[in-house]
């Protein structure tokens, strides 16, 4: 009976008391109940349903920009690589994408700290790159239509995330331009200059040497043969590579706009003067040991040791300015 009477009980517990008479005598003990089961204030959801409903919607909102960007990028991105895969001049642009994307990933505590307080200010910025992406297609220019997604990107992350956020993945984007080839017309507004200036330095260096030159234009005469300095033999290719490689390097291990600006301007010295040392190398090599000498493997193996050493000239450099700042006198306060 005791154990029916607790499961039927009223949920009180005594909380106190007093003693009143009672009609029949004595004194009972009067007592006061009070509700010891709290009920609820509200039948709202539980928190982790709301908390997932807003990543529910973040979720839905990512795909669906991705699903757009892969509708209007989906070709260009293809034609984009497979000119990195058949110009030798941009084969480092499958490399770009991957840098940029280890740059965000370092960059993602930063990131995650900071509050999605998306601006106005990329919905024009948005609209440009958009504009950008029909202008390019309606003129048949492929670096306007290609860049634009870079700056389609900055807008969506400009409108969704905030300025903060835009500024914590600027460099990243900025990047991301070294995977898109430059226009003809400024690629060989940029070669034809590396042309003559690698034709002229090397005939300067083999007249020093002591071995007969003679230059005309870009045409190194020597006396069992000629050199032409073509396209190919310009520099441009190891220019456009070493720099992208400068930035991303500077980026990484230089502190200060000075420093990084410095050792990407090297970038430029270094590889006019190592193009000229590969024309000048293979001018003796076919004039010591015959022409079959200075073309075939040789000719290709050069251009490889050419990159090489610039990048170990860039070393050096990297290895004087890292030098220069710590040995720089430190300002008292």
């Amino acid at each position: 009976m005791a154990q029916w009477w607790r499961m039927f009980k009223p949920a009180y517990d005594e909380v106190d008391g007093e003693e009143v008479p009672s009609s029949v005598g004595g004194k009972i003990r009067e007592r006061r109940a009070t509700a010891s089961v709290p009920m609820p204030d509200s039948y709202d959801l539980p928190a982790p349903t709301r908390r997932g409903r807003p990543a529910l919607r973040v979720g839905l909102v990512v795909l669906v920009i991705l699903g757009l960007l892969a509708g209007l990028y989906g070709g260009i991105l293809r034609n984009l690589a497979w000119q990195w895969w058949d110009d030798p001049n941009y084969t480092h642009g499958f490399l770009v994408p991957l840098f940029s994307g280890f740059l965000i990933w370092q960059r993602r505590k930063r990131l995650a700290a900071l509050p999605a307080n998306g601006n106005w200010i990329g919905l024009p910025v948005l609209l440009a790159g958009v504009g950008a992406l029909l202008l390019g297609d309606f003129a048949a220019e492929n670096f306007l239509t290609r860049s634009s997604l870079i700056v389609v990107l900055a807008g969506l992350i400009l409108f969704h995330l905030g300025q903060k956020a835009f500024r914590v993945l600027a460099f990243p984007l900025l990047f991301l331009f070294f995977m898109v080839p430059l226009p003809a017309t400024l690629f060989y507004a940029m070669a034809f200059p590396l042309q003559t200036l690698a034709a002229r330095n090397a005939a300067w260096t083999l007249d020093v040497l002591g071995v007969p030159v003679l230059l005309d234009g870009n045409v190194i005469h020597l006396t069992r043969l000629s050199l032409g300095v073509a396209e190919a033999c310009s520099g441009i290719r190891s220019l456009i590579s070493l720099f992208s490689v400068a930035v991303g390097w500077a980026a990484l291990s230089l502190p200060g706009i000075w420093a990084m600006a410095a050792f990407v301007a090297a970038v430029v010295p270094i590889t006019i003067l190592a193009n000229a040392g590969r024309v000048v190398t293979t001018g003796l090599i076919a004039e010591w040991f015959g022409i079959e000498y200075g073309q075939g493997f040789f000719h290709t193996f050069s251009s490889w040791l050419v990159f090489v050493f610039a990048f170990v000239c860039l070393l050096g450099i990297h290895r004087l300015i890292r030098l220069a700042l710590a040995h720089r006198p430190k300002q008292t306060p």
